[in-house]
C-alpha cells in the first residue's frame, strides 16, 4: 500500500515538475476603445473601431496584420482585417484604427435582442489574432455594458 502511495505521489510530482517549466504562448491583450458607425448601406454597415492593444511579453512585436470579429450577447456580429503594420512595444501598448463590417440581418438581430440587453448588459467578445511574419499573437477579450441602471 505504501509503495502504491509513494509510487503515484512520484509521478505526480514529475507531472506538475514537467508542466511548470512550460512558458505560456506569447499573446498580446486586445480591447475596444472606440466604436462608430462609419457607413450605413442597405446590406452592410461598415464600423471604425479603435483598439488598446498591450504587449505583456518580454519582447516587442512588430505586427503586419490581423483578423478578428466582434460577438454581441453571444451572436457574431462584425469581422475585419487590417494589414496595417503596427509596432508594439514590449510591456507596452499601441492604439490600432480597424474597421469591421457587419451585414444588415446581424444589425436587426441584435436590434430585436435589445430588450433583453437592457435587462442583463450588452455583452460582447473580441477574438482574433496579430501576426508578424509566420507568428500568430492571438487575443480574446469579454466585456459588458450596462444599460438602463
Amino acid at each position: 500500500m505504501h509503495t502504491r502511495l509513494g509510487v503515484s505521489a512520484l509521478a505526480l510530482l514529475f507531472v506538475c515538475a514537467c508542466g511548470g517549466g512550460r512558458e505560456r504562448s506569447p499573446r498580446v491583450d486586445v480591447s475596444i476603445t472606440d466604436l462608430r458607425l462609419a457607413q450605413a448601406g442597405v446590406l452592410e454597415q461598415t464600423y471604425a473601431m479603435t483598439l488598446r492593444v498591450q504587449n505583456p511579453n518580454n519582447f516587442e512585436i512588430a505586427a503586419d496584420g490581423l483578423s478578428f470579429s466582434v460577438e454581441t450577447n453571444g451572436k457574431l456580429f462584425a469581422r475585419g482585417v487590417s494589414n496595417e503594420a503596427v509596432v508594439i512595444p514590449r510591456l507596452g501598448e499601441a492604439m490600432v484604427q480597424v474597421q469591421a463590417v457587419s451585414d444588415t440581418s446581424k444589425a436587426v438581430e441584435q436590434a430585436m435582442d435589445f430588450q433583453n440587453f437592457a435587462l442583463d448588459g450588452f455583452r460582447y467578445r473580441l477574438v482574433g489574432r496579430f501576426f508578424s511574419g509566420n507568428q500568430k499573437f492571438p487575443f480574446d477579450y469579454r466585456g459588458k455594458i450596462a444599460i438602463g441602471r
